[in-house]
């Protein structure tokens, strides 16, 4: 295949380019304001497009919550991955500060801390019961990253501490009891010696 073809399509890139623009103009309006407060007409603004443009391209408000999170949570693992690449030789200390580096950057993300807030039901929904393509895709990168740190994991044990791990720290993330580093500490002992196990 040549690179020609590899490369998106005009209309593709100009959509992708429209998303970003848009999530863009979501996070520079929740520097300021907390999202119950955000409109879609404040956002098609700040975007420099028009409510139409807004609502083909996401649909309804929570879509539009929904796509910003996933956007911002394809951030959080890139942290995480240095995290655990820093930390090979030490399975623990790398869950530990994967940890504490996520539940760190969303203390003070503006979207999190609306939904740790209860500033919006409809965001606490996005982030748990409904936020199953969340769930599923930190679980997938967590995944791989594990098994590529450490390739003699077996995929369901990777695929089960991701899964566990991700959901305990959405849920310390939206209704916080300690400090990050505590709140590692803590993931690291009940999860520390099934990675123990699983790294063999």
């Amino acid at each position: 295949m040549t690179s020609t073809a590899q490369r998106p399509s005009h209309a593709e890139a100009s959509r992708l380019m429209l998303r970003e623009t848009v999530l863009d103009a979501v996070g520079g309006l929740l520097a300021d304001d907390a999202w119950p407060d955000v409109t879609m007409s404040e956002v098609a603004s700040a975007a420099g497009v028009s409510r139409q443009t807004l609502y083909n391209a996401f649909g309804g408000r929570d879509e539009l919550a929904q796509a910003y999170l996933l956007r911002e949570s394809e951030r959080f693992l890139a942290a995480i991955d240095e995290a655990v690449t820093a930390n090979a030789d030490d399975p623990r200390r790398a869950l530990r500060e994967a940890a504490e580096v996520f539940l760190s950057l969303v203390a003070t993300h503006p979207m999190i801390r609306a939904v740790a807030s209860g500033q919006s039901d409809d965001l606490v929904a996005l982030a748990t019961t409904r936020g199953g393509v969340l769930l599923t895709t930190m679980t997938a990168r967590l995944a791989a990253r594990l098994e590529q740190t450490w390739p003699q994991v077996d995929h369901a044990d990777s695929v089960l501490l991701s899964e566990n791990l991700v959901r305990l720290a959405i849920s310390y993330a939206v209704l916080p009891s300690a400090a990050p580093e505590d709140t590692a500490e803590n993931l690291t002992r009940v999860l520390g010696p099934y990675i123990d196990q699983a790294v063999g």
